[in-house]
């Protein structure tokens, strides 16, 4: 335990005396950091170099219909893992909108979707993010092919990044997320994606945007066993009536049902590398049939 010394006192804003401390030495502040950094183990950590990471997740999911006799009825789905890909940028110092940073991305072999993230690219912002002076890691979302056959609707498929550009051109949004430094740079950090999904089941297709997906305290890329919430209800649209609309926008089409609890954590990394991990996803989609009439 550091000692401390009196220096001077002045009056607090309580009306009481305070006094002003300093470590007694530099040697013993360094002995007090040395104590902290043992006690937080790895969680104070650079972000390390960009790259594109593997890894095995899965879906909690509770939607409550808004139209027709089932109005009101929520239905609770627990999805099994799949395999998720995700591109990091090195990391970099956010200057502010007025920087117009453009920020380069990784991309395995093969992958189609934009390798530039702009300020301009992030449907949402949220409040406690995009902090100038603060290290940053601008990220996307490269693929994901989520399944689950047996549930109260049926069989239900989400898809994100590059199978929903491959699959739905028109309606093709890059899945965007940001990790911030909690401190000036590195770890801990807090996260938060922007997800843009198709959810396919056999009484429709939907689009699901314009929800935040933001991440408790990470200490890692990817963040394994980090809780995950959205922060606001999601709006569900049926593809058809985006289409028929010749609107993309969400406040623009009729919503017959919304998410209004979804999880999506982390459960393992892969022990292979992310470009594997990419064409694992590709392979296992070019060689499985969906059909959402089945």
């Amino acid at each position: 335990m550091i000692s401390y010394v009196e220096t001077k006192s002045h009056q607090g804003t309580n009306g009481q005396t305070a006094l002003d401390t300093h470590p007694t030495s530099q040697t013993d502040l360094a002995i007090e950091v040395a104590e902290l950094r043992a006690q937080m183990g790895e969680h104070i950590a650079p972000f390390g170099p960009g790259g594109v990471d593997g890894f095995l997740s899965h879906f909690i999911i509770t939607i409550q219909l808004l139209k027709g006799d089932d109005s009101g009825r929520l239905l609770h789905l627990t999805m099994p893992t799949a395999v998720q890909t995700v591109s990091r940028s090195e990391p970099f110092i956010y200057e502010g909108r007025e920087a117009k940073h453009k920020v380069k991305i990784p991309l395995p072999d093969g992958c189609t979707l934009p390798d530039t993230i702009s300020d301009d690219d992030f449907l949402t912002r949220p409040e406690d993010f995009f902090q100038q002076g603060q290290e940053a890691v601008w990220m996307q979302i490269l693929n994901l092919d989520a399944r689950v056959e047996h549930t109260p609707i049926g069989p239900i498929r989400i898809i994100l990044g590059e199978t929903l550009k491959r699959e739905y051109p028109d309606l093709f949004q890059p899945s965007l997320g940001v990790a911030e430094s909690l401190g000036l740079s590195g770890f801990p950090a807090r996260l938060f994606f922007n997800p843009i999904a198709i959810i396919q089941t056999q009484f429709g297709e939907f689009r699901a945007q314009h929800g935040t997906l933001a991440y408790g305290r990470i200490v890692a890329f990817p963040p394994v066993n980090t809780p995950v919430s959205i922060r606001d209800a999601i709006p569900m649209e049926l593809v058809q009536d985006i289409r028929a609309s010749n609107t993309y926008d969400a406040e623009s089409t009729e919503h017959i049902a919304r998410i209004v609890a979804l999880s999506h954590p982390i459960d393992v990394s892969l022990q292979i590398s992310g470009e594997e991990a990419f064409h694992v996803v590709e392979h296992s989609i070019n060689s499985s049939k969906w059909s959402s009439t089945m």
